[in-house]
C-alpha cells in the first residue's frame, strides 16, 4: 500500500512540475519580440516648374515577414503643399481604389517603392511633400504612419 501511495505522489508531483514548466514557456511577448509598424519614407523632385516626381517607400523594419491589411487598394496617401501649407495636390482625389479589404505580405526588411508623377497648375509653387499610410498589422487597431520632406530641385 505504501508503494502505491509513493508512486501516486511521484505522478502528482510530475504533473505539477510539467504544468509549471508549460506556463513559463507561454510568457507574453516582450517589447523586443513586438512587431514594429511599417516605416514610410517620401521624397520628391521638381522636374519642371509644375511637375513633381514623388517617391514613396514602405519598409518592413522587422526581420520576420509581415502581412499588412489595407482597408482599400490604396497603399498610401500623398499630398503636395506650398510654402503656406496649402494643399496643391491630393493623390486619392485623382485615383480610383477598390473598396475591398486587401492584404499585402512584406518579407523581412523588404522595401516596396512607388513612384507618382504629378502635373500641377503652372501658377503653383510646391515646396513640401507628405505621405501617410493606413494599415492594420495582425489584430491590432488601424494605425497611420506619416512622413514629410522638402521638394528637391
Amino acid at each position: 500500500m505504501k508503494w502505491i501511495i509513493r508512486i501516486s505522489c511521484v505522478c502528482v508531483l510530475t504533473l505539477i512540475l510539467a504544468g509549471c514548466n508549460q506556463q513559463e514557456q507561454e510568457k507574453p511577448a516582450t517589447q523586443d519580440d513586438a512587431v514594429q509598424p511599417i516605416e514610410i519614407k517620401v521624397s520628391g523632385k521638381l522636374l519642371e516648374s509644375n511637375t513633381v516626381l514623388a517617391v514613396v517607400e514602405l519598409k518592413n523594419p522587422n526581420e520576420q515577414a509581415l502581412t499588412l491589411t489595407f482597408p482599400t487598394s490604396q497603399r498610401f496617401e500623398l499630398k503636395i503643399k506650398d510654402a503656406d501649407q496649402k494643399v496643391l495636390y491630393t493623390f486619392s482625389q485623382e485615383q480610383v481604389f477598390t473598396q475591398a479589404i486587401e492584404q499585402e505580405r512584406f518579407k523581412g526588411l523588404e522595401t516596396k517603392r512607388y513612384e507618382v508623377k504629378v502635373e500641377l497648375p503652372p501658377s503653383s509653387h510646391p515646396t513640401r511633400i507628405e505621405a501617410m499610410t493606413i494599415r492594420q498589422v495582425k489584430d491590432q487597431s488601424t494605425s497611420i504612419t506619416k512622413a514629410e520632406s522638402e521638394l528637391l530641385n
